[in-house]
């Protein structure tokens, strides 16, 4: 799990000599003893923040709102996501998730969205002094509002962690009368551990969103004593989808100690390779950008010979079949 930067919490720091009027001018300074104010009384030392990345930041203004809450706050939602290390799709928001008990409610603010949802005990985990919901729970949180895309994302990291399908399900039956628990039972459907990045749980939504017959996943071909597994591949076509991200020319985990022209011939090799068998027709490489327009992409699908939808349907707020 995901811990924050070092939270100085304000009441802490006038102990030690420090005045309202101080901690704001250092909140307000470029100096070397910066501060940056994370949420209500809490700060963090502004060369740490300048270092964190958005998870990480993210984390700490969890950690600085929910630190001020009741104990009976627990973080969830998009806030239990960052915590447990799963992705969310464009970028982090930025209000802090909790649910809490109904008595406890408030209207929510900019920095704050509560949620009232009952919580059984098995479904709260302890870090770092606070409680958040399971990964389970909180992968049944998101997918209950609405937006297929973001619950497929955080149902298929899920399954890669370890996490049973069986136990987001049960998490989902502990809500049956919320209005999004058709658009989540989906969710959960598509859900599949074999889709190895996020940018491969969104093109499944997307596919389906384009009326693509469903792919078969991680299909493996053999061709001169070499096996390549791809991204997506839809027999009756003839046709193989790859997800070709930057990050694996980029990234020393794809690297895997090679330069990255190297890494770039691989692939070429790999791609010319693939096109020798028999069955394949075509090999269609998506970017990231690519299935954010979706006009433009069932177009060179259909060019493609795969059959898409006139009108692509829309799940980014729960449309889908």
């Amino acid at each position: 799990m995901e811990l924050p930067l070092d939270i100085y919490r304000a009441s802490t720091l006038r102990e030690a000599g420090r005045t309202g009027a101080s901690l704001r001018r250092l909140a307000a300074s470029e100096g070397p003893d910066r501060l940056v104010r994370v949420a209500p009384n809490a700060f963090v030392r502004g060369t740490d923040w300048d270092a964190a990345g958005p998870r990480q930041r993210y984390v700490t203004r969890v950690f600085g709102r929910l630190g001020r809450r009741s104990v009976a706050a627990v973080g969830s939602h998009a806030s239990a996501a960052a915590v447990h290390g799963l992705p969310w799709l464009g970028g982090w928001p930025e209000p802090v998730h909790a649910t809490v008990p109904k008595r406890q409610y408030r209207s929510s603010s900019d920095s704050l969205v509560l949620h009232t949802r009952p919580i059984r005990a098995e479904h709260v985990v302890s870090h770092g002094g606070l409680r958040f919901t399971t990964i389970a729970r909180t992968v049944a949180d998101v997918a209950l509002a609405g937006d297929v895309r973001q619950a497929v994302v955080l149902a298929d990291a899920a399954l890669r962690l370890g996490v049973r399908h069986g136990s987001m399900t049960e998490a989902l039956d502990g809500l049956p009368h919320h209005r999004g628990r058709a658009q989540a039972l989906i969710a959960l459907e598509l859900a599949d551990r074999r889709s190895g990045s996020v940018a491969e749980s969104l093109a499944r939504v997307v596919f389906r969103e384009l009326g693509l017959p469903a792919p078969v996943l991680q299909q493996p071909f053999v061709v001169g004593g070499h096996r390549f597994d791809v991204d997506f591949w839809f027999p009756e076509q003839g046709v193989v989808i790859e997800i070709d991200g930057r990050a694996k020319y980029t990234q020393d985990r794809y690297l895997a100690g090679r330069a990255p022209h190297e890494v770039f011939v691989h692939e070429k090799r790999r791609h010319e390779s693939l096109l020798t068998v028999p069955a394949v027709r075509t090999i269609i490489r998506l970017e990231w950008r690519d299935l954010w327009d979706l006009p433009a992409l069932a177009h060179r699908l259909r060019l493609a010979g795969l059959p898409c939808l006139l009108r692509p349907l829309r799940s980014a707020r729960g449309v889908v079949r």
